[in-house]
């Protein structure tokens, strides 16, 4: 009769293993879904809160996107969406850290820059998805201020890393990122100029750039992130759930 002898692992047990490119679809289409059904709950049964509506000093035309994502039932979709991507938002940026590699100090030190500002990325997004400008108009401003700098330092931290360190990408990868972060330095800057001068001097028409200029950002935005795509899309790049020692970890091949 065979006999079977059960010993310890000695080395790390795989318990499962999933595609880079899932996560990173995963953590981008998370928060656009949550806009996208925002919207379409919003026009559907809200549609009367879309437009014509005063809001500050007069009577304005076109929601917001802040606006929208502040009203009860759109911002249970948009918050249960949005939080649930962000701990997805580590493996992309891992990826990116790994992909810049590069022996020379300066660029070391931009490649603690980009992981920083990828960290406060999230931290800021879960802050607008909380605190919105129902509970707190000042908070809400300065969290959205606090996104677009992180936004505007990561998107250049990378463009600059992979411009020096992948050095056989296509050129034309390089273009499109710096074309998206000239139209985000034009759009970022407009969307806080048109707010004050909604806010403060209830300029005509203010609050309207302001929504289509909040538009225009979160496309670009989502521009970036898909012209990116082609570094996440290799189905050899897995991340592996491991056991060792009893403990569970996840790794990046």
């Amino acid at each position: 009769m065979p006999s079977f002898r059960f010993e310890a692992a000695r080395g790390p047990v795989i318990l499962g293993s999933f595609q880079l490119k899932h996560v990173f679809q995963a953590a981008m289409s998370m928060p656009a879904a949550g806009v996208v059904m925002a919207f379409i709950i919003g026009y559907s049964i809200h549609a009367s809160w879309m437009y014509d509506y005063y809001w500050g000093c007069r009577t304005v035309y076109l929601p917001s996107v802040s606006r929208l994502l502040n009203l009860p039932l759109e911002r249970i979709l948009w918050n249960l969406l949005s939080l649930s991507s962000v701990p997805l938002q580590l493996f992309v940026v891992l990826r990116q850290y790994f992909l810049t590699f590069s022996t020379s100090n300066k660029l070391q030190f931009l490649r603690i820059g980009l992981v920083i500002s990828s960290v406060f990325q999230s931290l800021f997004l879960t802050l607008l998805a909380t605190v919105g400008e129902r509970e707190s108009g000042d908070f809400h401003v300065a969290f959205f201020s606090g996104f677009a700098v992180s936004t505007i330092f990561n998107y250049s931290a990378f463009t600059i890393l992979m411009r020096f360190t992948a050095r056989d990408e296509n050129p034309k990868y390089g273009r499109r990122r710096v074309t998206v972060l000239l139209g985000l330095m034009i759009t970022l800057p407009t969307i806080f100029i048109a707010f004050i001068l909604h806010n403060v001097f209830c300029v005509q028409g203010a609050y309207e750039a302001f929504a289509v200029f909040e538009y225009l950002t979160i496309i670009l935005i989502y521009v970036f992130h898909v012209s990116n795509f082609y570094l996440f899309s290799d189905p050899s790049h897995k991340i592996l759930i491991c056991q060792r020692n009893g403990k569970t970890s996840a790794v990046r091949i």
